[in-house]
């Protein structure tokens, strides 16, 4: 079985960028979500949605960027929203009780990037 490979593809909507995270979320994959990340959060925009209906795994690595990031968000005055967690993800979430920092997330994804 091939293990899939982390991307980020990013959607820079006026209102709202969306990054669309695929694949597994682990320590290999944090610099390049950084980095997207850090993109999105110096255009000053009011919200930013993070897309993981792609997102198969994340680990603890992968996660403390999703705290790093709501951190900053809040931090600069931006809304950080996470869109379309798949089970194992969600259940990551949970467990870690992260879901309650992400609470404000909405369910409704954004258009589909091609």
């Amino acid at each position: 079985m091939i293990t899939p490979v982390f991307h980020v593809s990013t959607h820079l909507d006026p209102d709202a960028p969306c990054l669309r995270l695929v694949g597994e979320l682990d320590l290999d994959g944090t610099a390049e979500l950084h980095s997207a990340l850090a993109d999105c959060f110096a255009r000053r925009s009011a919200r930013v949605v993070l897309d993981i209906r792609g997102l198969a795994f994340c680990d603890c690595s992968g996660l403390n960027v999703l705290l790093e990031a709501k951190a900053t968000a809040d931090r600069i005055g931006t809304e950080l929203r996470l869109a379309g967690a798949r089970p194992q993800v969600a259940r990551l979430l949970a467990l870690t009780g992260a879901v309650e920092v992400f609470a404000d997330s909405v369910p409704r994804l954004p258009p589909r990037i091609s």
